[in-house]
């Protein structure tokens, strides 16, 4: 085996070690604690970061579910396009987790939406009530939501990811043979690619799971969610 394959073979076991753990996670720790607490009480609660992040949790479970499945097929750019998901998951969970205040005014909103005295107007992107006035912004921008040292690196870090999703020209190599016919063979950056999906869950899989106060199938699966966080926290390649 060389080294190349060596470093692939390592970061893809980090990969199967996240899916592992994250699926035991949610299928034991997560649930929906703020809706179960508006069922029963119709009144705002700050219980929705709970739901909300064992959902961006769930959703980025998933996407790692099907990176795995795409690591194999060689589609990194379709890896990437699933990184940059992610990336928005926890960037959207720690903002909202360090705002906790405003859930207040979010559950109002909530409640209102539900029983229809507001509506969403997608067209400008605000929730407004039945007379047309604006009550509160809709959907921010994921740039809205980096806090800390995110800050340093979104910009250039977010702007890869998203020439890779979109219909970017510059890219064009990453489809092209060297005497300009087309093929979809290409095995783009696949060490690379491996370290951002490292980079990303890690940061989302810290932030829910490694934290105090959840609950966890026995003290054994803590254990191991821990000592994963510190293994995919060391040089990944020299480890």
């Amino acid at each position: 085996m060389n080294e190349f394959q060596l470093h692939t073979q390592k970061l893809d076991k980090l990969i199967n070690k996240f899916i592992l753990h994250s699926k035991r996670f949610v299928e034991w720790s997560a649930f929906s604690y703020g809706t179960a607490d508006l069922f029963r009480h119709p009144e705002p609660n700050n219980k929705f970061t709970y739901d909300h992040e064992y959902f961006n949790f769930t959703k980025s479970t998933k996407s790692l579910v099907s990176i795995r499945a795409l690591l194999k097929l060689n589609n990194n750019e379709d890896v990437l396009i699933l990184v940059r998901s992610i990336f928005e998951n926890y960037l959207s969970t720690r903002f909202l987790n360090e705002n906790v205040d405003s859930f207040e005014e979010f559950t109002i909103v909530l409640l209102k939406l539900f029983t229809r005295e507001y509506v969403y107007d997608r067209e400008n992107n605000i929730i407004v009530d039945r007379n047309g006035n604006k009550i509160a912004n809709g959907i921010l921008n994921p740039s809205n939501f980096k806090l800390g040292k995110d800050k340093s690196y979104y910009p250039e870090f977010y702007g890869l990811l998203s020439n890779v999703g979109h219909s970017n020209f510059g890219i064009i190599n990453f489809y092209r043979n060297r005497d300009l016919t087309f093929t979809i063979e290409k095995n783009n950056y696949p060490v690379l690619t491996r370290f951002f999906v490292i980079f990303v869950f890690t940061k989302l899989f810290e932030h829910v799971v490694t934290v105090k106060g959840e609950d966890f199938y026995n003290h054994n699966e803590e254990k191991k969610c821990y000592d994963l966080v510190i293994e995919s926290l060391l040089p990944p390649l020299l480890g």
